[in-house]
C-alpha cells in the first residue's frame, strides 16, 4: 500500500487548484477557438466579396449581351456562301441565277435575298 503524507485538507485543496487550472485552460482554449472562428469568418467574407465583384463584372448584362451578339454574328456568317465568277448582267435576276447554280450541283438550299458585294466596276465581276 502507498502511504500518503498529505492530509485530507491538503488533498482537497490540491483538487480545487487542479479544477481551477483546468477551468482556466478551457477558457483560454475557448478564446483561441473563438479568435480562430472570427478570423475564418472574416477571410470567408473577404473572399466572398472578391468573388461576388469578379462575377458581377464578368457576368454583367452588357458583357453577356456582347458575347451573345458575337456568337450570333459568327453563327450567321458561318452560313454565308460567296459565289465568285458569276457574270453580272443589267437587270439580272440574281436569285434565279444562284438557284440555277445550286440546281446544277444537286443542292436545294433555302436562302434569303442574294446580293452582290462591293461597288460595280467595269472590267471586274463582283462576288
Amino acid at each position: 500500500a502507498v502511504v500518503s503524507t498529505q492530509s485530507t485538507g491538503e488533498k482537497v485543496e490540491d483538487q480545487r487548484t487542479i479544477i481551477k487550472l483546468q477551468a482556466q485552460l478551457i477558457e483560454k482554449e475557448q478564446e483561441r477557438v473563438q479568435s480562430f472562428k472570427e478570423t475564418v469568418q472574416k477571410e470567408v467574407q473577404s473572399y466572398a466579396g472578391v468573388v461576388a465583384s469578379s462575377c458581377a463584372t464578368a457576368l454583367s448584362p452588357k458583357k453577356l449581351q456582347t458575347v451573345v451578339k458575337s456568337i450570333q454574328d459568327t453563327e450567321d456568317r458561318s452560313r454565308n456562301i460567296m459565289i465568285h465568277g458569276l457574270a453580272e448582267k443589267n437587270g439580272e435576276d440574281l436569285k434565279k441565277s444562284v438557284a440555277d447554280i445550286f440546281s446544277e450541283i444537286g443542292e436545294k438550299p433555302m436562302f434569303s435575298v442574294p446580293c452582290r458585294i462591293g461597288k460595280p466596276a467595269s472590267g471586274s465581276v463582283r462576288p
